[in-house]
């Protein structure tokens, strides 16, 4: 039950010539490597290309065509990105292109990869220490408009209420703990709320890892909420795509979760366990077939979690 996001990416060979030819100019000439990356939930295409002189950066792209709402997240990441400061935890920003239809990004090329899962233990130390590390940069960066975790994060505020008309489309699980589940997930809301600028979306594959740098990337679903929140992702993504330490284990440990009271973290994971299996009886969106499997896969990888934090709590 462990593993990464996976979607449907088309390789950059499939993106739209005039895409090719403007990563090329910006290169200074043409494309002699393509590594197609998989991984995350866009069907666009996610690279690290070079050319013959040795210019590289990493490319991700997509279009309307692909689906609507990606070019939205790629042009708010571009506009965080563009906020960041040179750090080493934080991704460079090299060019982007935006010609209404495609939105393309071209990002540092990062010598690494995304830790594997399940997560080992010394791979989340090095991330845990990064959200840490990163907090005060990110506490000075200055950004107009960025969405609020207290208005725009569904997961958190309504979609978990969508499961009880849908208890008999799931395992009975869900319907035998829902009214529980729904007591701790009712505080979620509460919780994410703040100032801080936060990543929201720490998962496995959206960190690179290389010899000397833990890279936090894709940018995309940057919020303004509670400073925590990012450290709650980690350990919820510990359940998510399966680790060596718990999703328990890891809030005894990270120094910013041990302050919090443990019926917090159990909060969050409520609400977006039950916003996944919520999600998983939809149709797939469009260009995301995978997407209703990933969200079953998710919220039965946090049921074990849940499980015992309830057992605990009641």
């Amino acid at each position: 039950m462990s593993g990464h996001a996976v979607g449907v990416r088309i390789p950059y060979a499939q993106a739209p010539a005039r895409v090719q030819r403007w990563v090329e100019g910006r290169l200074g000439g043409e494309i002699a490597e393509v590594v197609d990356c998989i991984g995350g939930m866009s069907p666009g295409p996610a690279a690290r290309v070079r050319t013959a002189s040795r210019a590289a950066a990493f490319v991700k792209a997509c279009g309307t065509d692909l689906n609507p709402n990606t070019p939205v997240l790629l042009r708010a990441e571009a506009r965080v990105l563009a906020a960041l400061p040179e750090h080493p935890s934080l991704p460079r920003l090299l060019e982007v292109h935006d010609d209404g239809d495609w939105v393309v990004l071209l990002i540092e090329d990062l010598p690494g990869a995304s830790p594997p899962a399940p997560w080992r233990h010394a791979d989340l130390a090095r991330v845990s220490a990064a959200l840490a590390d990163v907090r005060s940069v990110l506490d000075a960066v200055e950004l107009q408009d960025l969405p609020s975790a207290r208005d725009s994060s569904p997961i958190f505020l309504t979609r978990w209420r969508e499961l009880a008309d849908r208890l008999d489309l799931v395992d009975p699980w869900w319907a035998d703990h829902h009214d529980a589940l729904a007591d701790h997930a009712e505080r979620a809301a509460g919780l994410i709320d703040g100032d801080a600028v936060v990543h929201w979306d720490i998962r496995a594959d959206n960190v690179v890892l290389t010899a000397d740098r833990t890279v936090l990337v894709d940018w995309g679903q940057a919020r303004r909420g509670a400073a925590w929140m990012d450290h709650a992702m980690l350990a919820l993504d510990c359940s998510m795509s399966g680790s060596e330490t718990s999703t328990a284990k890891l809030a005894r440990t990270d120094p910013v979760l041990r302050e919090r009271d443990p019926a917090d973290l159990l909060a969050l994971a409520a609400a977006a366990a039950m916003s996944f299996v919520s999600r998983s009886t939809e149709p797939a969106p469009q260009s995301l077939p995978t997407l209703p499997a990933t969200s079953a896969r998710w919220a039965e990888s946090l049921r074990a979690y849940l499980a015992d934090a309830v057992d605990h709590t009641s």
